[in-house]
């Protein structure tokens, strides 16, 4: 159905729906809200952040007359007291609303919570008097429209739309809990939030069931070139034995999965999960010891500059005399070094790769690339996965993290992405506790920091954002940095680490650290993988709420890396409300574990498709669901495989999931 049939869509408004990508009806009603606004209930202030949209109820105290401050701009204020608590609302370029303000009325406000100077406040509100809302009441689902077209005017579109359209679904009647029409109206038009949950869900479940059945269906077209992996397992002894230390007994059932995988024939995908000290990098650079020495070359991927030449380094160390030929390849290189190095990877000359994103380039070939390993997952988009394994033919594929993604999770449970878990050497992740602290306990934990250097120790403060933003009340790197040089920490040697640095200050500075010099390194998340300083003890994490638990365990593995040496996580919140999650990982040192409750908590996300969790706010992907869907999709594979095909939500994955990974 064209645009122009469907009523109120003229040809002037045409085009801004195209810049929105919608072109047809069934677009409009595929266009789903990112959020909902929920006014069914009044906001608790001692539990909200700066930056949320609160609903409350009050008195208004004071009100301004309209002030013109210059031309075309004016602006009156109101002191509004709810509860205990004051707020500052403005009002800019709308004299016609200070007509319907009273000094002493109750009124109903909603708007985006804000702070000035210490001072609570809105900006342009809206408001209606009575101590209960009736027009600001209820569920408001919000469009990803970037002002293009009003809310309002989207939500008439949609509605329209759906008026005229059919719903062709994927799943068996007596699997729908309710149609698939009915998931849309809940999903467009709620009006509770269970309402809303209940929809979102409704066409995640189709979405999910379409892409496993086209999984499936692409699966079976690819013809699977088999790999040769003609030599036993023993042919990594002497490796083993030139290692300093044994493999601990879960490193070596980890070789035997990846040994079983490579001789069966079929294509490996095989996640390696293990905490910090578990050894991970080194079952990796044996599985690629094994490989290259039946004839394929290797590639091993890192997020990061710091964390690739880490594993260059170890890789050249563990695999001296042993003939193999290593290269690296980063953002950083040289021209002419980079062209060395892919001229030996294009000749076969270099059997192991190991870069960062520099390694997925274009004009990187190989010549005979058979096995990849990809290091901290969740650091990698679907298609950076993607664009490495389409450098050969059916690669064998490993891929490692201590909180895997999402997306991951989900892939386990579908069954195409094997796993094998890794416990810790040694007594490194016991060492390690992690406690819970609030704004009245930061003196405190300063003045702990301060005993841990005291004895050569050293520690990591990290900020959820490097500046200040206006009406986020966050703590940065930046200024927390000013303010710890001049006061608490005064005298004592701190540095600053972010991720748009310059490489040459950041890796000063990263160096700094590591041969002690810098006892306190103030940071961003840019430290979360990759390094690895044996005498830092405590990690502070402030506004831990801002994060989720998989990177906070990420950071937590920054700490404790030394055998013997005492090491504490500091998790720092504001919120009363966050200190039930938060807690849960102060409970909890397997990783697996917490990226489970992590996905749980943020979703699974379009795991065939390009994003790695969530599921549009609402009606989120959870493992019960991704286990019914892997079901459904079974069934209809193997009894309504011809009709399935025919779905056009089933042709649209098809075509758009081909050159996708699947691991």
């Amino acid at each position: 159905m064209n645009l122009t049939e469907i009523k109120g869509i003229g040809e002037k408004t045409v085009p801004k729906l195209n810049k929105l990508g919608i072109y047809s009806s069934r677009d409009l009603i595929e266009f789903l809200p990112t959020k909902y606004w929920d006014m069914t209930h009044f906001s608790d202030l001692d539990n909200t952040r700066i930056g949320d949209y609160v609903l409350l109820s009050g008195i208004m105290a004071t009100v301004t007359k309209v002030q013109y401050i210059r031309r075309n701009m004016n602006v009156f204020k109101a002191n509004f007291i709810t509860g205990r608590r004051m707020i500052v609302l403005t009002w800019f370029n709308a004299p016609y609303l200070r007509e319907k303000v009273t000094v002493g009325g109750e009124y109903v406000v909603w708007g985006k919570l804000a702070e000035n100077n210490g001072v609570l406040c809105m900006s342009n509100p809206s408001f209606e008097a009575g101590s209960s809302g009736v027009r600001l009441s209820g569920i408001t689902p919000i469009y990803p429209t970037k002002n293009i077209i009003a809310q309002p005017t989207m939500s008439k579109f949609i509605g329209a739309a759906m008026a005229h359209e059919s719903f062709d679904s994927i799943i068996p009647a007596e699997r729908e809990e309710i149609t698939l029409k009915r998931g849309y109206e809940l999903a467009h038009f709620p009006s509770t939030s269970s309402e809303a949950e209940a929809g979102r869900r409704r066409l995640n479940k189709e979405r999910i069931v379409a892409q496993l059945f086209s999984y499936k269906i692409l699966k079976q077209g690819r013809s699977l070139i088999k790999k040769h992996y003609s030599l036993p397992l023993s042919a990594l002894d002497e490796a083993i034995k030139s290692l300093p230390y044994e493999l601990t007994p879960s490193q070596k059932e980890a070789l035997k999965d990846i040994y079983s995988d490579l001789k069966s024939g079929e294509k490996m995908n095989r996640l390696l999960s293990g905490d910090v000290g578990s050894g991970k990098t080194v079952v990796a650079l044996l599985a690629a010891v094994y490989a290259i020495k039946c004839g394929y070359q290797v590639a091993f991927m890192a997020p990061t500059e710091i964390l690739a030449r880490q594993h260059y380094k170890t890789a050249c160390d563990l695999l001296d005399g042993t003939g193999i030929n290593i290269g690296v390849l980063t953002g950083v290189c040289g021209a002419q070094e980079k062209k060395g190095v892919k001229a030996a990877v294009k000749s076969g000359v270099i059997d192991l790769l190991i870069g960062t994103h520099a390694v997925i380039g274009d004009k990187v070939e190989f010549a005979d690339l058979g096995f990849i390993v990809i290091d901290e997952l969740q650091r990698f988009g679907v298609r950076h996965k993607s664009s490495l394994e389409n450098k050969s033919e059916n690669v064998d594929v490993l891929v490692m993290s201590a909180t895997p993604i999402p997306r991951a999770m989900a892939l386990t449970l579908q069954g195409e992405l094997k796993l094998s878990a890794l416990s810790p050497r040694g007594d490194m992740a016991e060492n390690i506790s992690t406690r819970l602290v609030s704004d009245k306990d930061l003196s405190a934990v300063y003045d702990f920091i301060h005993k841990r250097i005291s004895v050569g120790e050293q520690a990591y403060i990290v900020c959820p954002l490097v500046e200040d933003s206006e009406g986020l009340e966050r703590i940065s790197a930046k200024s927390l940095y000013a303010k710890l040089v001049t006061g608490p920490f005064k005298g004592i040697p701190i540095g600053l680490v972010y991720s748009s640095m310059k490489e040459e200050l950041k890796a000063e500075v990263m160096r700094r650290f590591y041969e002690g010099e810098i006892k306190i390194l103030v940071a961003t998340t840019v430290i979360e993988v990759g390094i690895d300083c044996k005498s830092a003890s405590v990690m502070l994490v402030l506004n831990a709420d801002c994060f989720g638990l998989s990177s906070l365990h990420q950071l937590r593995g920054r700490v404790g890396r030394r055998e013997g040496l005492k090491s504490y996580c500091i998790l720092h919140t504001s919120l009363k409300k966050e200190s039930e999650r938060l807690e849960s990982l102060c409970n909890s040192r397997d990783g697996f574990e917490i990226a489970q409750k992590d996905a749980d908590m943020r979703g699974y996300g379009d795991f065939f498709g390009l994003r790695q969790s969530g599921g549009g706010g609402w009606g989120m992907i959870n493992a019960e669901l991704i286990v019914e869907c892997r079901e459904i999709a079974e069934k209809l594979y193997k009894d309504d495989q011809a009709k399935t095909l025919q779905n056009q939500l089933v042709q649209k994955y098809i075509t758009t999931l081909k050159d996708v990974s699947f691991s």
